[in-house]
């Protein structure tokens, strides 16, 4: 029987940046961060943060259900690379790292069920010091439940 043993949200944000950051190779992918992290030396990278806090409610006797919210930016290249030749190739990337998610819907049996509810192409603004710079991104946004017991919370 499944254990479904996540309750708090960076169990969930270091268990989607592993699978990531394992499968980076296989992703065409250069660099994998986390939460807030700056440095991103090459491209494509990925970002998983959480920009929404987890939400609880009460679920059942003694229990929570527990959502928990990702968002996994994708820096596909500098806006100065060509659109022609950029587009494809991102949308390509952005559907294989949703994939990859896809294909562990319980992060391991950890939770009841994740998926990416959202895919948002884009133009990111990214200033690191004093440099600002325009970055092809999109944003997926990743969603998740599980139910946790009132004293593991």
């Amino acid at each position: 029987m499944p254990t479904q043993d996540y309750k708090d949200a960076l169990e969930v944000l270091d268990y989607v940046y592993e699978k990531i950051e394992s499968n980076k190779a296989d992703l065409g992918i250069n660099f994998v961060a986390r939460i807030d992290e700056e440095l991103l030396p090459e491209y494509p990278a990925v970002l998983v943060s959480m920009e929404r806090p987890l939400d609880r409610e009460l679920h059942a006797t003694q229990q929570f259900m527990v959502t928990f919210y990702l968002d996994i930016f994708i820096f596909h290249a500098k806006l100065s690379v060509g659109k022609a030749i950029r587009s494809r190739e991102d949308i390509q990337l952005a559907t294989n790292v949703r994939k990859l998610i896809h294909a562990d819907f319980t992060l391991g049996d950890h939770i009841i069920f994740g998926f990416v509810n959202g895919e948002y192409p884009g133009v990111t603004s990214r200033v690191i010091g004093q440099k600002a710079r325009s970055v092809v991104t999109t944003r997926l946004t990743w969603i998740g439940q599980n139910r946790v017991r009132f004293e593991d919370s």
